[in-house]
């Protein structure tokens, strides 16, 4: 699987994501009598038939609401704190919880909507809501609670739970990729800086004094390591918008990367390696974030989770996490819809009002505080905008809520994986030499529509 941020989570993949949405999608739109997407008997046996584990079962004389998440130890402990204050204020309301590894929470989406078992409330990833909203498959948010949504939530969180005008779920954090860096101090003080970058071009002169190759030309340190599964995209994205400019065609469906805005943006990103040499596709194992922790790079574009990531797995490391200098004032940046519930649009009606009941309860304030501390994980509310409790238990969260009002959801990217490979893929093409920059972004666009049109129609 191609490391990200949902590595860190301990799944799977967001690729698995993807590309089982599409297959729902299409399920869907064949109607009823159609059989699911093959899968083989084992496949079968090892995902859609698992049975994960059952944390609670229906109690006789309560209103039962079957809820289904992922696996991700934090999330799980967060999601089981949030029944416990819930029931005990609501106990006539028990919520039957079961959690399952990732590819298996995925397949069992896909085939309980379309067998019509699905759990009555499930925790979506944002970005796949809108898809399943499209076909009907979610239950709207109620009048009474989505009435102050907008003025609640960000809008970069929040944007992927919006379709045709009505919200179809709640989302429990801000999923940020961008404004943010590990940093090596003592790599940094090496070179005779004392602290992090602050302009654009002070990070490409740091990037480049940092870059250490040897006799062969093989990179030996990485000066600002960017060439993830995730950062190529984001990155260009953020370039295009602090231009002034976007990324999306004038029918609001499609891409343009035919402006000058687009054109600068994609040179901007491939000097990095073209011109700077400051990274390489393909010149180190693993994550970029993983090099890091590894010695190997001076500075690391990852989002926050990378910081609990890096802990978890190389806890002497000495580090901070500092903010990228925007490529021109103000910052924007494009940020997908992260975490958060949904409800079954064909459960009992009763159900329903106590899910929603739930889901309300678990986005108070006080609730979300501590289901984002938990998991760590940046909160969608605006009110826990540089909260105190939570800064005072990861204060490397500091760069991450100074950035998040700059951001904007990304829109409706379709199959997101194969969005964000097309780009990476054309980062590299262009890194290796085989296309040229011009000839890689006009590719990456038609791949990208032609992605598209298979889901919306050209």
């Amino acid at each position: 699987m191609r490391l990200s941020r949902r590595r860190f989570l301990k799944f799977t993949g967001l690729t698995a994501a993807s590309v089982l949405t599409g297959s729902l999608v299409e399920a869907c739109r064949r109607g009823p009598t159609q059989a699911l997407p093959t899968l083989s008997p084992e496949d079968m046996t090892a995902t859609v038939e698992a049975q994960g584990v059952t944390v609670s079962t229906p109690i006789a004389g309560k209103t039962n609401v079957t809820w289904w998440t992922h696996n991700n130890p934090a999330f799980v402990e967060a999601n089981k704190e949030m029944i416990r204050r819930f029931e005990e204020a609501n106990p006539e309301i028990h919520i039957v919880y079961q959690y399952f590894p990732y590819d298996v929470f995925i397949n069992k989406l896909q085939a309980g909507y379309r067998a019509g078992t699905v759990a009555d409330m499930q925790q979506m990833f944002g970005t796949w809501v809108t898809e399943y909203a499209k076909n009907g498959l979610l239950d709207p948010v109620p009048d009474t609670l989505a009435a102050s949504l907008e003025e609640r939530f960000w809008p970069a969180a929040l944007g992927a739970y919006k379709y045709q005008g009505k919200y179809y779920g709640l989302p429990n954090e801000y999923n940020l990729e961008n404004g943010g860096m590990l940093v090596n101090p003592k790599l940094l003080q090496e070179a005779g800086y004392s602290e992090p970058p602050t302009t654009w071009e002070q990070l490409v002169e740091y990037a480049q004094k940092l870059t250490k190759r040897d006799a062969q030309g093989n990179l030996q340190q990485v000066g600002f390591a960017f060439t993830n599964p995730d950062s190529p995209t984001f990155l260009l994205l953020e370039l295009i918008l602090e231009q002034g400019g976007t990324y999306w065609a004038a029918d609001g469906v499609h891409v343009d990367f035919s402006t000058d805005a687009a054109k600068m943006a994609w040179q901007v990103e491939t000097e990095l390696i073209t011109k700077y040499k400051v990274d390489m596709p393909g010149a180190y194992t693993g994550d970029s974030y993983e090099v890091f922790f590894r010695g190997q790079a001076a500075m690391a574009m990852r989002g926050p989770w990378a910081i609990s990531a890096g802990r978890e797995e190389f806890p002497e490391f000495k580090f901070i996490y500092a903010e990228i200098p925007p490529y021109r004032e103000p910052r924007k940046f494009a940020a997908e819809s992260g975490w958060g519930e949904v409800v079954n649009a064909k459960a009992d009606p009763k159900v329903k009002e106590a899910a929603w009941k739930f889901i309300e309860f678990m986005h108070r304030d006080e609730n979300m505080r501590d289901w984002n501390t938990i998991t760590f994980t940046i909160p969608s509310l605006k009110s826990l905008q540089n909260d105190a409790q939570i800064l005072a238990k990861a204060p490397e969260l500091k760069v991450a809520f100074d950035v998040i009002p700059a951001g904007q959801w990304v829109g409706p990217v379709q199959n997101r994986d194969r969005f964000w490979q097309t780009i990476s893929d054309a980062l590299t093409a262009v890194a290796l030499g085989q296309m040229s920059a011009a000839d890689a972004l006009r590719d990456a666009e038609q791949k990208i529509n032609a992605m598209i049109d298979e889901y919306v129609g050209p």
